[in-house]
This record gives structure tokens, sequence and C-alpha cells, in this order.
């Protein structure tokens, strides 16, 4: 706390964080965002039959809303989630105890040469984390040009996601989020609409913008 305001320069690496600096340590910083690590790799196909999950298995990521939500939405739709963690088997048991044990596939970890080609044949991805810090998936997913199901609490996802327009932001609640599969299930060219809106918002952010905010003190 001592040292950070003596910087020529503070930032973070979105608005929540910005957020939070200030109302912990009243420090004032600047949002930089910052692309993935897998940036121009990813790409389109199809918007396929499945809803994708992207990382860490673990409670504040809440995948337990993807599974339940598959309740309450058509039957064809599937869930793919892809990543390792310490509850997976209690998200196992939550898709047996919903009926949906056989329309969800757990991949484990999957190396990066296979992550763009599951988010280029997702028909949208499903990131519903709690109060998230900044949130490589969504950009990922922009970047796809699919379309995000997230929460009104999920943090820094919404620094992107825009309901109506590039995502659909729904209430902590398993039967919406399957009513927001199940509407762009039914709806490709909306999810293919909202993707690509969501493409436009991120496309932008580069590593170039990053090194030259963050060298302009010593230039």
């Amino acid at each position: 706390d001592l040292a950070i305001p003596e910087a020529k320069g503070i930032y973070t690496i979105s608005k929540t964080v910005t957020q939070r600096l200030e109302t912990y340590n009243g420090i004032s910083s600047t949002p930089l965002y910052h692309p993935p690590a897998l940036a121009g790799q990813y790409y389109t196909a199809e918007y396929g039959d499945y809803i994708l999950s992207v990382g860490r298995l673990d409670p504040n990521k809440r995948i337990d809303l993807l599974i339940r939500g598959l309740k309450f939405c058509d039957s064809h739709i599937r869930a793919v989630i892809a990543g390792s963690g310490a509850i997976r088997n209690q998200l196992e048991k939550i898709a047996e105890e919903n009926g949906v044990k056989d329309r969800v596939e757990f991949l484990g970890f999957v190396p990066d040469k296979d992550l763009p080609a599951l988010y280029a044949n997702a028909l949208a991805v499903c990131f519903p984390p709690i109060d998230e810090d900044y949130g490589y998936i969504t950009l990922e997913a922009f970047l796809s040009k699919k379309p995000v199901v997230t929460c009104w609490d999920s943090g820094g996802v919404l620094e992107f996601a825009e309901n109506g327009k590039s995502a659909v932001i729904c209430n902590v609640d398993p039967e919406e989020i399957g009513a927001a599969f199940d509407t762009l299930y039914h709806n490709k060219r909306q999810a293919k609409e909202l993707g690509e809106a969501g493409y436009e918002t991120v496309k932008d952010i580069k590593w170039d913008r990053v090194i030259d905010e963050l060298t302009k003190t010593i230039r």
C-alpha cells in the first residue's frame, strides 16, 4: 500500500479490479485489457449443439449452473466441459441427479492446440462465475464469434458481455439459464449475430497497446 501510490502509472487487468483497489485501498488505477494467450488462433466454424465450458472445475466458476440448466432446454443440447479440478466428482453427481448425465461430456485437461476447435464448433459458451476478475473465457468466446451466457453478478465478464447484444445475462437461476440455451439453439441466426457483436467488442484488444501504455513513462 505504501509503494503502489508512488508508481508513475498504476494499472489493473479490468475495471472490476480497479474498483476493488479503490474501494479497499483508496488507490486509483487504470484498467488495461490484454488478450488471451491464444489470440490469433481462434476461428469460427459451426454453431453446433453443445454449450461449452472452459476452465478450472472450481466452485466459484459455478459450472453446476450449466449442468442444471440442461433440464430446462431442448434435450438435443449438450454440455462439453473442458478442464480439471477438485469438484469434478461433485459435478458428475449433479449431472446424474438432474437426469442429464448422458448429455454432459467431461473432457478433463485439454491442450491449447485443441481449444480453438472446441470454441469454433460450440453453440455458445457458458461462463457464469462469481465476481470474476477478468475472465479470459469471455474474450476467447467472442474471438471465436460465440455468444456468452453468464450471470448479472459475474464481475469482469460484464465488462465485455452485453445482454441482448453479445450475450444472454441471466439471474443465478438454472431454469433461466436453460431457457437461454434453448433460445440460442432454436435461433442459431441470433446466436451468430450475438457472437459477431462480441467479436467486434474485443477484436482490438492487442498486446501492442498494452506495451505502449506500460512503457510510456520510460520513453
